[in-house]
């Protein structure tokens, strides 16, 4: 746990966003694995999950754009909210975006998506980086740029409350951080494209 959150934390940028890459390859990888090996196919289509009721079949492009880029984008939202949020040297807001990654590595591994594409076919995998792959990329780089931001923080994970430790005005991003959030709300918008282009 000391490696992932040093990774996550380290001072360049480039170096931590390619950790957390590396992360979601690995947690998405075991959890295919997890669901594929273990659980039943199907197993998880009856799940209330909140994206799965966003993402249904409209009839217009604007209702499936704007409700593809809304959800995605309250997503990366909360991860860069949570992100102000520090624990040692871990920030929070990896735990949606890694928690949304296991998830997503269930749902392909146990083929529980809805529509006619399987997850168990090169179709689905391609469907998977026009669409997902896409959204992915955009949480984890808005997280990236942002885990030097934290403006409450605890020593311990238990037993102790945060405190904060510079105001929200002193709050800065560097040019290359901007450029990472710009980056990732661009690719939200192609991603919302493309689910559009799948369900027309």
């Amino acid at each position: 746990m000391k490696n992932i959150s040093g990774n996550l934390s380290h001072d360049n940028l480039w170096i931590r966003s390619g950790y957390a890459f590396l992360y979601f390859f690995a947690f998405l990888a075991l959890a295919y694995a997890f669901g594929f090996l273990i659980l039943p196919e199907g197993v998880m289509k009856e799940l209330p999950i909140p994206a799965l009721m966003v993402f249904q079949a409209e009839a217009s492009f604007f209702s499936s754009f704007i409700k593809t880029a809304a959800y995605n984008s309250f997503m990366l939202l909360v991860i860069i909210g949570m992100n102000l949020y520090r624990v040692r040297s871990l920030t929070l807001g990896n735990f949606p975006l890694y928690t949304n990654t296991v998830i997503m590595g269930l749902f392909a591994g146990t083929n529980s998506f809805s529509g006619d594409v399987s997850t168990f076919t090169l179709e689905g995998w391609l469907l998977f980086l026009q669409n997902g792959f896409l959204e992915f990329s955009a949480y984890i780089l808005a997280c990236a740029a942002t885990v030097r931001l934290a403006v409450f923080h605890a020593k311990r994970w238990r037993g102790e409350k945060f405190k904060k430790i510079r105001e929200f005005k002193e709050i800065r991003l560097s040019k290359l951080e901007l450029l990472f959030q710009l980056i990732a709300f661009g690719l939200l918008a192609i991603a919302a494209l493309n689910e559009w282009k799948h369900i027309s």
